[in-house]
């Protein structure tokens, strides 16, 4: 006999007589169950189960308290972007042409950007089939087919945000890593370069190559190539700086080494201007735009544009942190009209929190930044629930945000939730920091339309507690909801199909 089936005679037999308060205390009583049972000894464990029907809480585990939620905090980064910018928003990143200044004949190149984080994302350029050495090759024809092989300057424009790139809370060891990429008004290749190493002879320095190549980047070379051993090769960047280091061995032709880089709008502009000059296009001064610049009187050449799905899509399904601070910057741009900060972009999520739940105030949140890299963030488990609960019941919304979460094997859920005994459909964002776990999300029956949400919370993970405990743990809690959901469906009427049993 099947889980389900046995699920289904059992919701027939017996549970159609407990009434609903009955039904809550045994799901609370199994939960905890579960927490007196797991291998988190020392942690700090936060849960609430809830159904987004009646937005009744089935069953919690310090629901009030505050927790650092990690990348959870996307959760609430892409709600308010959906909820702020709506479901047919584009990201656009035009080039255009502005007139000469007075004096000369020259006319102007211009970039306008929108904070877009998907702009040349070399995971949607794969996909796509581009290399990124095409993609800019289509706007370096666009600039060629205007005749014009002499332009003054290129002037950025990435007013749409601040000029704060790095969040002053974000590990300052961990910069150089692609998670922490700084943020940017106009952000390219998600900020990084592409180191690859190729070993020569025994302990002679490798060959390298960078991509995308740029004048602005300058590598030194202090890897050696081995005939045995581990492959250890890294990079690092000077803070401030473009100038990398390459340390460490290298024994094969591996995976390219990500390095975040510094200044991501210049140094798009470098490379576009490098590339014009191969084609006989000269490229005066690159700069960024200032308060004296107009560029209205502009003649747009190409838009790249990013529909908001696919950026919501990298934020949860792939946790992309940049997506995630570009989203925050730029709902704190749409709304107050100024360059979009972490400052007013957290002002707006806790602005949306006080608008869209009902029990969960303001305070049950802190907004340091976006993606959920900073420890200063926190959220309670009533506040996440009550939030993805009013996505649910968000006609307009609801859809949009729920497909953008990872689910098993797919995203960062791809190893996760391999031998849970599900029957129904887990949509679901991680999280992870440093003795910081989170999996909060969605049990969701596609026949009928039920739902169940879940916020899983744990802090203070000890040294000594293997994270598979915290990841069996979470299993259990969602099977419990899955169980739970299993039940409300075998409750519903099934027409003549309930003859089989009787009804």
């Amino acid at each position: 006999m099947t889980r389900t089936r046995s699920i289904l005679l059992l919701a027939l037999t017996v549970f159609l007589a407990l009434p609903a308060s009955a039904i809550g205390q045994e799901l609370q009583s199994e939960l905890d169950r579960l927490i007196n049972e797991s291998r988190l000894r020392g942690a700090t464990v936060g849960v609430v189960i809830a159904d987004p029907e009646t937005g009744r809480t089935l069953g919690s585990e310090k629901a009030s308290n505050r927790f650092i939620p990690a990348s959870n905090m996307k959760l609430l980064t892409t709600g308010a972007a959906l909820h702020i910018l709506g479901p047919d928003f584009s990201f656009e990143t035009t080039l255009a042409t502005l007139p000469p200044k007075q004096g000369s004949a020259n006319p102007r190149l211009l970039v306008l950007a929108s904070g877009d984080p998907a702009f040349a994302d070399p995971e949607l350029l794969s996909e796509m089939g581009l290399s990124i050495e095409q993609f800019i090759g289509i706007w370096v024809d666009a600039i060629v087919a205007t005749g014009v092989t002499e332009f003054d300057e290129l002037v950025l424009d990435t007013r749409i945000f601040d000029d704060e790139y790095v969040h002053p809370t974000w590990p300052v060891e961990q910069l150089n890593k692609w998670y922490c990429a700084e943020v940017s008004g106009l952000n390219f290749y998600t900020n990084v370069v592409e180191v690859f190493t190729r070993p020569t002879r025994e302990r002679e320095p490798p060959t390298f190559t960078v991509e995308p190549d740029s004048p602005d980047i300058r590598v030194r070379n202090q890897a050696r190539s081995v005939g045995k051993g581990q492959q250890t090769v890294w990079a690092a960047r000077a803070h401030g700086t473009n100038n990398l280091v390459l340390r460490g061995d290298v024994r094969w032709v591996g995976s390219p080494i990500k390095v975040t880089i510094h200044d991501n709008a210049i140094h798009f502009g470098t490379i576009l201007k490098d590339r014009l000059a191969n084609v006989g296009v000269s490229v005066g001064t690159v700069r960024r735009a200032g308060t004296g610049d107009d560029v209205e009187a502009r003649t747009d050449l190409h838009v790249v544009r990013t529909p908001i799905e696919i950026v919501l899509r990298r934020t949860n399904e792939d946790s992309h942190n940049l997506y995630a601070e570009a989203l925050l910057k730029r709902i704190g741009h749409e709304v107050t009209r100024q360059p979009g900060s972490w400052a007013n972009g957290g002002t707006v999520v806790r602005m949306l929190v006080q608008e869209r739940l009902e029990r969960s105030p303001a305070s049950a949140i802190v907004v340091a930044d976006g993606s959920g890299m900073s420890r200063s963030n926190a959220v309670t488990p009533q506040a996440l629930a009550e939030w993805l609960i009013s996505f649910a019941n968000d006609a307009e919304l609801g859809d949009a945000f729920i497909a953008s979460l990872a689910r098993p094997g797919r995203g960062t859920l791809e190893r996760r939730m391999q031998d849970a005994e599900l029957d129904h459909r887990v949509h679901a964002k991680s999280g992870y920091l440093n003795g910081v776990h989170a999996l909060s999300g969605y049990v969701i029956d596609p026949e009928s339309g039920k739902q169940v949400v879940f916020s899983i919370l744990i802090n203070n993970r000890p040294n000594n507690v293997p994270s598979r405990f915290v990841h069996e743990f979470n299993e259990k809690v969602v099977e419990l909801a899955d169980d739970w959901l299993a039940e409300q469906v075998a409750r519903l009427p099934k027409g003549d199909d309930t003859d089989q049993f009787g009804g």
